[in-house]
């Protein structure tokens, strides 16, 4: 979902010692990982910032840049390592008294990042209890209500924005929300014409708002637009991880898995990339899907090992479900995961294992959020029909049927 994948907006290996025993290649030429390209000039501005670190020691901008990038470079490439990196550095200021708001800032999105959903609220209250106008803290607070599912919050969040901020980011903050609760055609009616009046927004942030569009359609069946909106956002950020995962799902529900193979072929090191490529390979039929599925429970492995598991529910859950025909497991994770977030693909991961499983009385969670949100995603409503139909033909659940 693109929903909340906003950058900042401010200016796979795991170790031997996380294994608990020494890691020895079988051979000289075995790739352990392939490290950021210097051509790659996020690469390249890490190291700006790292000299300004050092020749600033105590500017606590210079560190909130540095971790910004890491922050940002590892939400576009889908390395969660990088959410490490960036908390490293911001680390010293968090001790400081006061501690500074830009750093802030960056911690609750370092948290938001890490699904630590509470933590991040949290510290954003507080961020907002110096700062009332401080329009990153309301956006960011708002992305944190609607993928938790609290959409009067995100309504409030989004308010504090109109009047006073950028008009593009202030209708996608308003949009996201209205994407999920009834009013898709809002969002596609008035995103465009922001862009137009906006022609000179960042790349980022008008991708970003093609990406609120391409979901909005995709929600009422409108392929042609979703497939078109998808496009043209990734033309203004090639590799962004949210949008290949977004993009790739689509192309698969349409059938279009030759598609959605191409699109993240080169991308393989991101796991929620390589996940749309092995479950696009598993769809055609091809012979290296069966190694590649291999490949992918042994990710999911080194997630859990490196503690990043919770990052990723919603797609071990998927990849359980539909690579390792588990429904029992699968149902299990999407529980799990939908305790900590609970956006479309939550509702729809959770919907199809209850159903795998025949458990559909696991899913009512889904069903209440859907009664009150009036989310419109045709997907999502034909797996909620399916569920109610299963929960009126149980013996367990005649009579309590909402």
């Amino acid at each position: 979902m693109c929903l909340v994948a906003l950058p900042c907006l401010l200016s796979a290996t795991v170790s031997a010692a996380d294994r608990g025993q020494p890691y020895v290649p079988s051979s000289d030429a075995l790739v352990l990982e392939h490290l950021p390209s210097t051509s790659d000039p996020r690469v390249r501005q890490f190291e700006v910032f790292k000299q300004r670190i050092q020749a600033k020691p105590n500017d606590p901008h210079a560190a909130v840049a540095l971790s910004g990038a890491y922050l940002n470079y590892g939400r576009d490439t889908g390395d969660a390592r990088y959410l490490g990196r960036a908390q490293a550095v911001i680390a010293p200021w968090t001790l400081k008294h006061p501690v500074p708001l830009d750093v802030m800032l960056v911690q609750a999105t370092i948290l938001q990042s890490r699904h630590q959903f509470a933590e991040s609220r949290k510290l954003l209250q507080t961020i907002l209890e110096r700062d009332s106008d401080n329009a990153q803290a309301w956006l960011t607070l708002s992305s944190v209500a609607i993928v938790q599912g609290d959409m009067t919050e995100a309504q409030r969040d989004c308010a504090h924005l109109i009047g006073g901020y950028d008009a593009l980011i202030t209708a996608g903050c308003i949009g996201a929300r209205a994407a999920v609760t009834g009013n898709a055609r809002s969002t596609l009616s008035l995103l465009p014409m922001l862009l137009k009046q906006e022609p000179n927004e960042a790349p980022a942030i008008q991708s970003w708002a093609h990406g609120l569009m391409a979901d909005a359609a995709r929600y009422l069946g409108q392929t042609t637009r979703a497939d078109a909106e998808y496009k043209s956002a990734l033309q203004l950020t090639p590799g962004d991880n949210f949008l290949l995962a977004a993009y790739g799902d689509y192309l698969l529900d349409q059938g279009r898995a030759r598609e959605a193979l191409e699109l993240t072929r080169n991308y393989s090191q991101s796991d929620t990339s390589f996940l749309r490529f092995v479950l696009a390979e598993a769809a055609l039929g091809l012979p290296g899907a069966t190694a590649d599925i291999a490949t992918m429970a042994s990710r999911f492995r080194d997630l859990e090992q490196r503690g990043d598991s919770r990052l990723y529910g919603r797609e071990e859950a998927r990849f359980v479900l539909e690579l390792q025909h588990d429904p029992n497991r699968a149902l299990k994770l999407a529980q799990d995961n939908w305790s900590i977030q609970r956006a479309p693909e939550d509702m729809r991961i959770l919907l199809e294992s209850a159903l795998a499983a025949n458990q559909p009385e696991s899913a009512r969670p889904v069903l209440d959020l859907l009664e009150k949100t009036g989310f419109e995603d045709q997907k999502v409503r034909e797996l909620a029909k399916k569920v109610r139909a299963r929960l009126h033909t149980s013996p367990a659940s005649k009579g309590i049927v909402h």
